[in-house]
């Protein structure tokens, strides 16, 4: 999918990306860090975390994009005892010179270790263990073809709108999300959409309506009972 993409500043300072053609774009214009911020960690990974604060965490992203989140995640790790194993899917991953145009740098640049267009640069398609508490591995893959042999415990489900995107939205591909969380397994996304919600509920998801972040109502979170 090599659509034009044009580089828009968010209104935390950040940046994004945007595709005209589809009209849409990569984060929130309200916020790309605050939204991802918002919407990932808190309410999805640390939520999960607090109710497992000594177990190990096995993440599943759907949709890599920018990896703004997967960066975001593993600063989130850095001073934590447990671990994360972190999965990413993407079928149609940016190039580099797209990333750098972001200029994430910039916003973490007090941040020594690695910067994010290091963080970019990893290989797709190997475990890349960054530190004793975080491993990365990016698939080039369409989520309606990935079949795993392991359960996660986190889902961050971050397709494009149901407007760009609708097929993502069916729900069998909710009913496979409920398939590859363990017990206890949290999906949490940036949609609030009904039909979403429903189908949730009926594949047997807990679900409940979340505040979202800066310019956005609602969100959604799901968790497997």
């Amino acid at each position: 999918m090599h659509l034009k993409k044009s580089w828009v500043r968010t209104k935390d300072g950040s940046c994004t990306l945007r595709i005209d053609s589809l009209n849409e774009t990569y984060h929130s214009l309200h916020g790309a860090i605050a939204e991802s911020e918002f919407i990932y960690l808190k309410k999805g990974l640390r939520f999960w975390q607090k109710s497992n604060p000594d177990v190990n965490a096995s993440i599943l992203e759907m949709g890599y994009g920018t990896g703004l989140i997967a960066f975001l995640s593993f600063l989130n790790q850095l001073d934590k005892k447990t671990e994360i194993t972190y999965t990413s899917l993407e079928a149609y991953p940016l190039k580099i010179n797209d990333i750098e145009r972001l200029n994430y740098n910039n916003f973490f640049e007090s941040f020594e270790y690695l910067s994010f267009l290091d963080f970019s640069k990893l290989p797709w398609g190997k475990v890349n263990q960054l530190t004793s508490k975080y491993s990365l591995i990016k698939h080039k893959i369409f989520f309606e073809t990935f079949e795993p042999k392991k359960l996660y415990n986190v889902i961050y489900y971050d397709a494009f709108g149901a407007h760009a995107q609708p097929n993502l939205w069916d729900i069998k591909w909710m009913k496979k999300c409920f398939e590859l969380l363990d017990h206890g397994g949290v999906w949490i996304s940036f949609c609030s959409k009904g039909s979403v919600r429903r189908g949730l509920q009926k594949v047997g998801f807990d679900v409940e309506r979340l505040s979202g972040p800066p310019g956005k109502r609602e969100i959604l979170r799901a968790v497997k009972p």
